[in-house]
């Protein structure tokens, strides 16, 4: 993680269409950030088990340099103490704030609008290890394909939910069909 900063965005050759900065070294991580947006590419900002490492100038910084801020209902506090901005405030300034609650679902803020979103339903608790890794893929899945926010919300909510279901950190397996086809059992309609 420390060797983060030597990853460079424009050495990637293939075009990129989002980004995220998550958890890494310290100057990786804001190096990345400023990189995203020299090269005009949108991101989210997912600080993670990373955020103590940031005072509240640096974390308005990622703020400011981020389309999108994603944090846990823990990282949430920590965020607004470190920051002094509420998550109202911190939402205003991206194009949406996601807080994620575990079991008990996610909120999205976005556009002045409040979106709670479900916990899909889980069969058997298995690991939680990566359920947030899990969120943040349904995350880019969504806003990779213009999906709106109660439907990437919920895409997100099963992913996390077909992870705990799993041991281990990201090695559980699906199609989109089969995938599309929980969503609707879960959710009573398709996307």
């Amino acid at each position: 993680m420390n060797e983060a900063h030597l990853n460079v965005i424009a050495a990637v050759e293939e075009p990129l269409q989002v980004g995220i900065v998550s958890p890494d070294g310290k100057v990786g991580m804001q190096q990345h950030a400023e990189q995203f947006v020299e090269a005009g590419i949108e991101f989210i900002f997912d600080p993670g088990q990373g955020l103590p490492m940031f005072d509240g100038a640096e974390l308005n910084a990622f703020i400011d340099q981020a389309s999108w801020v994603t944090v846990n209902d823990y990282e949430a506090q920590l965020m607004q103490e470190r920051t002094g901005l509420t998550l109202e405030a911190i939402a205003e300034q991206v194009k949406a704030l996601i807080v994620t609650q575990g079991g008990e679902g996610s909120t999205i803020y976005t556009d002045g609008d409040v979106i709670t979103i479900p916990a899909a339903p889980v069969g058997e608790l298995q690991d939680p290890t990566g359920c947030g890794d899990a969120y943040r893929a349904g995350l880019l899945y969504g806003l990779m394909n213009d999906l709106d926010w109660a439907i990437t919300g919920r895409i997100a909510s099963l992913l996390g939910a077909i992870k705990i279901e799993q041991k281990g950190t990201q090695n559980h397996r699906f199609t989109l069909a089969e995938f599309k086809a929980r969503y609707e059992d879960s959710f009573g309609h398709s996307f």
